[in-house]
């Protein structure tokens, strides 16, 4: 059996798992079983075994043609379809990436279903019209899991399985799409990529906490979280770059105390934590400011050198990813805290102190580790207004001026 049921450090799941060609074809998958049914992982199983069949069905066209599309009108027949294209594309996909998964699930959900079928050559503006007419429209689904039928609390958040998608997530959706038909041209199985139009998407001001917010979350977190949460307030480190931390990269006795971001927390396909590169493959560096350095110098071993992480973990020596989530949403609404309290959050809130204090963005886009600097930007309006300042320059640019309005009529 392909589907069958165990625990995964310690919780109840559903392991599927479908292997053919004698393991050059490999895909596991866990659900959780406590919000998800048998009939859940037989359906993800159809799923594995359809992305088998597709990856096989697109192999045999274009190993005949020399991946090269079919001439002939005769050929045509053989064109692979949107599904064929689609399965290789994914199993291109490096499945440690962090968009890995979104990039399954927007092909599963809202892709296959309606251009699954269709030849890969068929798919004209007027198709990708007709698609983002379905994924704007509400599909009126209701959640299925166990865990939402029998809540007798408000859910944290207000979306809803069904309910309109939002532009964002359109253009997520769209996205993943124009990469696969990227992919069949440059199989030259279509001549030309159709233009896909994104929606418009507002850019709303990034959230996050002030001084007394601040405050009062560090007086509701729980002491042996209390570092790692006034470590990310002050530095915005990403959440795997805080696991991932050695007592090493942080240096405290330098002039002007600093860490170094050399490594990062991943999470594998398999549930598995792996310790990579940082996010771009760029490390950087962080200075830190007085209160930081002088908490961090409190818990610091007595060799400051040693490879030990900052802050370990139970589950390989790491932290667990979901438990971090767990204890800030947990603390924030302790705190009485109106809004959701997360990681990412800690890092908004770095980078918004940041530029309430006038740090350059350039500078601010060093310590964050953006690749663009259109990303830092997402701040700007937090900067003091340095042009109310500035502005009596261009009193002082023309000296004839003042003489001028010295003469003006009354």
């Amino acid at each position: 059996m392909s589907v069958r049921a165990t625990t995964k450090r310690g919780k109840p799941v559903w392991l599927v798992q479908v292997i053919r060609d004698g393991g050059d074809f490999n895909r596991r998958r866990f659900l959780d079983r406590r919000t998800h049914r048998r009939q859940d992982a037989l359906d993800v199983e159809a799923e594995l075994i359809a992305e088998y069949e597709a990856a096989q069905r697109l192999a045999s066209p274009l190993s005949s043609a020399g991946v090269t599309r079919p001439a002939s009108a005769a050929s045509k027949a053989a064109t692979p379809t949107f599904a064929d294209v689609a399965a290789r594309y994914l199993a291109m996909q490096d499945p440690a990436r962090s968009d890995y998964a979104n990039k399954a699930r927007y092909l599963r959900l809202h892709l296959l279903p309606h251009l699954g079928e269709l030849p890969i050559d068929a798919i004209t503006p007027m198709v990708l019209d007709d698609l983002k007419v379905k994924l704007r429209a509400p599909t009126g689904e209701t959640a299925s899991s166990r865990r939402s039928l029998t809540r007798t609390s408000p859910p944290a958040s207000s979306r809803r399985k069904g309910a309109a998608k939002s532009p964002k997530t359109i253009n997520n959706i769209l996205t993943t799409l124009r990469s696969v038909l990227h992919l069949a041209h440059d199989y030259e199985l279509i001549h030309r990529v159709p233009r896909i139009r994104m929606e418009k998407v507002p850019r709303p001001d990034p959230v996050f906490l002030d001084d007394d917010e601040i405050a009062q979350l560090l007086a509701a977190v729980p002491p042996e979280w209390w570092l790692l949460t006034f470590t990310a307030i002050r530095t915005g480190l990403r959440r795997g770059e805080l696991m991932a931390l050695r007592w090493a990269d942080v240096h405290l006795e330098a002039p002007q105390p600093y860490l170094r971001v050399q490594r990062s927390v991943r999470k594998e396909g398999d549930g598995s934590l792996r310790v990579k590169e940082p996010k771009g493959g760029r490390s950087r560096t962080v200075p830190l400011a007085s209160d930081i350095s002088a908490a961090l110098a409190e818990r610091r071993p007595a060799r400051p050198h040693t490879p030990a992480l900052v802050f370990p973990g139970p589950v390989q020596g790491l932290l667990d990813h979901q438990e971090l989530w767990r204890v800030l949403a947990a603390a924030g609404m302790a705190a009485g805290l109106e809004k959701h309290v997360h990681p990412h959050l800690l890092r908004h809130t770095f980078a918004s102190h940041c530029y309430r204090a006038g740090v350059p963005p350039q500078v601010v886009q060093a310590w964050l580790g953006h690749a663009q600097i259109s990303t830092t930007e997402r701040y700007a309006h937090l900067a003091p207004r340095a042009g109310s300042t500035l502005i009596e320059l261009l009193a002082q640019s023309t000296s004839s001026l003042p003489v001028i309005l010295a003469e003006r009529p009354i």
